[in-house]
């Protein structure tokens, strides 16, 4: 009586589990898509996982999946991405961009909008591109990873660099730029963040400094280039 209840519990058992499978199966394909207030076009996507593939946006995206890689071609209105894991691309946008992911690299490759873009483990690069007379605030920030930010040569900024490294990768990580930031690094190891680490600053301003422009990074570069 016992093995045949004890067979039966292990049968059940295996069906809830696959049950439950095939639930978050369906969950990771389920897409959900809405139209923002005043039917604006917005395209809204929210995933429990998988990628995320987006060509063509012009009232603005939502696009969040909790493991996968974003991707949206052309947005011209703000758009929000995020993801768990996975790397994050706009293509090209004509508006703010806010993008991050928790694993994985982050790379705007044209846009002229302001720009908030962070990993927890990865590069991030952007590129930003025409007239520099209206106000483009930039916030690019890695835990781990090389920061690269294009801008145009006449493009007015108040830039602030922040770089930490630890001890294992002391005088591997540098800040590049042909612009004359005055850098300054830390002589004593800062013990209050876990790992002893160093850091290295740069600040200063081209023009009038209308755009204000942060870059912060740990263990990798940051390159900052005019074109």
């Amino acid at each position: 009586m016992k093995m045949r209840n004890g067979k039966r519990m292990a049968g059940l058992f295996t069906a809830v589990l696959a049950v439950g499978a095939v639930a978050s199966a369906l969950a990771g394909c389920r897409v959900y898509r809405a139209e923002a207030a005043g039917n604006s076009g917005t395209v809204s996507i929210h995933k429990m996982g998988g990628d995320i593939d987006v060509a063509d946006a012009p009232d603005g995206a939502t696009l969040e999946t909790m493991g996968g890689n974003v991707r949206l071609g052309n947005v011209a209105g703000h758009a929000k991405l995020h993801t768990m894991g996975g790397n994050v691309t706009v293509e090209r946008a004509h508006a703010s961009i806010d993008a991050s992911t928790m694993g994985g690299s982050v790379r705007i490759e044209d846009t002229n909008g302001s720009i908030t873009a962070s990993t927890m483990g990865g590069d991030v690069s952007a590129r930003e591109v025409g007239s520099s007379s209206e106000r483009r605030d930039i916030h690019l920030s890695s835990m781990s990873g090389t920061i690269t930010l294009v801008v145009p040569q006449d493009f007015p900024m108040e830039i602030h660099i922040k770089l930490a490294y630890t001890k294992n990768h002391e005088g591997q990580c540098r800040i590049i730029d042909k612009l004359g930031l005055k850098q300054q690094e830390t002589q004593d190891w800062d013990t209050s963040h876990g790992s002893p680490r160093k850091v290295i600053r740069a600040d200063g301003q081209t023009g009038n400094g209308l755009n204000k422009v942060t870059l912060e990074t740990i263990n990798g570069d940051v390159i900052l280039k005019q074109e």
